[in-house]
């Protein structure tokens, strides 16, 4: 903090970090709980206080946390105009966005420092645009809940990293079924999971291992509503084999990547899915058994892979493996056992449809019984991982697309967490991950490192220092500057308004005025503007999608 050109010292604004942290005890929720009923037999939930009919601002702002990047003013008032089915329905028809890289991204010189850089930091710029100013935010966010366990780490080329983004957008509210069969032909992924170099005679069991135990059925087998079968001693049933392992793999032999000779990069031809290799005995097509399944001798490499994707989708497992992974992505990080149950049933009765499955999962009673803050349920909700936070800050502070560093070198906020490039098939964090000390279940809290709220404490003050970057972008400094000079409690109404859904606690509001009208009185409005709401932001009330 000691570059910050302030009126306050590094020491006492450490102070106010540590004062208003003392202001915000119990922000969490003000609101009493509902109690929830649930009839396992159809699956069906009866609350026994309703959610309100009419979508009010906090109901959609509410919303749009959970379906979208972030609520805006314009994004608000187009939910309450369509209600909640009316906005997800208008969204399930909007076209993806489909990025379509400029040369230097498709061909550099992999050895060149400036270039390599050049090719990546494109991707980055343009995942920020799209999911700042794009439409089709409810795809977007099913993509990103997709890619946290069906991840391509930050390996290859900086087309491929594009691609498979492109892929997942595709894809994201269709058939699972579909899904599965681009993953596994995408050039990108057989170059990262080896099944490029699967064939018979040399088999390799990465892809196949990684198809099932992250993608698809999971380690342990489950009972519908996702919750872990046992033996009489207790101890976990496993889902499969080593023997399924490479069964999946003999199935899965033989692809190979449309190689291309003459470029810098892109070798793997990234655009192309796999083809079958030429030599016909790359892939093995004896008979195999994939959990009690026959896949018959003699098909052909396409018919073998779409029996491996037919027995991998169709299983009991994948419904609430898959379930409550979007859920947590989306809506709660502890989803109970009955909401897995409902939204897996949707993913059975309609065939794997992605687009029914995120249809169900935002329109479940438990997802909505918050949108009136007095009957929120006690484990609704999830903290925000870092580009959940970030782009849904720019939202909120009215910017039209990506945001340059104040040095230019990146994105603002990008070094947190780079979209679409963990640095394993694990993703960014594991999905069962448990807060300290609580152990409440919260995978998102893994990346909350000092790090990372050092950066939150600091970041946006220093940025908006030298502003041309942001309004650039089209962010509304000028709105916020206007009610600082206006007085605080105009500051702190239009703050709570954009980032806080109209609800921030009575305790964080206070002390928010305290340190405008004490400690920050002699600021300038911007000054002023920057240090509260960054200061307001590192708060639970903004950190946690409830």
């Amino acid at each position: 903090m000691a570059h910050l050109n302030m009126s306050i010292s590094k020491n006492k604004l450490t102070a106010l970090c540590l004062g208003l942290s003392l202001w915000l005890a119990g922000c969490g929720g003000e609101g009493k709980s509902t109690k929830v009923s649930f009839l396992p037999a159809d699956g069906q939930v009866t609350l026994t206080t309703a959610t309100p009919a009419n979508v009010n601002e906090y109901a959609a702002a509410r919303f749009l946390e959970q379906a979208s990047w972030g609520p805006t003013p314009a994004a608000v008032a187009e939910v309450q105009r369509l209600g909640i089915e009316g906005w997800i329905d208008q969204q399930l028809a909007i076209k993806y966005s489909d990025l379509n890289p400029p040369n230097y991204v498709v061909d550099y010189d992999q050895f060149n420092r400036a270039a390599q850089e050049l090719a990546f930091n494109w991707f980055r710029a343009r995942f920020y645009d799209v999911a700042i100013g794009g439409n089709d935010q409810l795809r977007q966010r099913m993509g990103w809940a997709l890619y946290n366990f069906i991840v391509l780490g930050a390996f290859g080329e900086a087309l491929g990293q594009v691609e498979y983004y492109n892929m997942l957008q595709r894809n994201a509210l269709g058939s699972y079924s579909d899904l599965i069969r681009a993953v596994s032909l995408d050039a990108q992924m057989g170059d990262f999971l080896n099944n490029n170099q699967n064939t018979a005679g040399r088999p390799n069991e990465n892809y196949a291992r990684e198809l099932m135990q992250l993608f698809t059925v999971g380690l342990t087998k489950l009972s519908s509503d996702g919750t872990i079968l046992r033996d009489a001693q207790g101890k976990a049933l496993e889902t499969y084999t080593q023997t399924d392992v490479i069964m999946a793999t003999k199935a899965l032999s033989g692809w190979q990547s449309e190689w291309r000779e003459t470029p810098k990069s892109d070798n793997i031809n990234a655009r192309v899915p796999m083809r079958p290799r030429p030599n016909s005995d790359s892939h093995d097509s004896t008979q195999k058994i994939l959990l009690g399944n026959v896949i018959p001798g003699g098909q052909s490499i396409q018919k073998d892979l779409e029996s491996v994707i037919n027995i991998l989708v169709n299983h009991p497992n994948t419904a609430p493996f898959v379930s409550k992974r979007l859920i947590q992505s989306l809506v709660s990080s502890d989803p109970s056992p009955e909401y897995i149950a409902r939204v897996g049933y949707v993913f059975i009765q309609s065939g794997g449809n992605l687009g029914k499955v995120a249809k169900a999962i935002l329109m479940d009673p438990e997802a909505r019984a918050g949108d009136d803050p007095k009957y929120l349920l006690p484990r609704i909700g999830k903290i925000k991982e870092p580009i959940l936070y970030q782009v849904g800050f720019l939202r909120a502070l009215g910017c039209k697309s990506s945001v340059v560093s104040r040095n230019n070198s990146a994105q603002l906020f990008d070094a947190q967490q780079n979209p679409y490039r963990a640095m394993s098939v694990f993703g960014f964090y594991a999905p069962n991950h448990k807060a300290p000390e609580s152990l409440t279940p919260a995978p998102e809290q893994k990346l909350l490192t000092s790090n990372e709220f050092n950066f939150r404490a600091g970041n946006f003050n220093y940025q908006a220092e030298l502003p041309e970057n942001l309004i650039n972008a089209g962010c509304e400094l000028d709105l916020f500057i206007k009610a600082a000079e206006k007085s605080d409690d105009a500051l702190i109404a239009l703050i709570n308004e954009r980032f806080f859904k109209g609800a921030m606690p009575t305790t964080l509001r206070a002390g928010a005025k305290k340190l405008l009208a004490n400690n920050l009185a002699s600021n300038t409005p911007s000054n002023k503007f920057s240090l509260i709401l960054q200061l307001l932001v590192t708060s639970p009330s903004y950190g946690v999608v409830k």
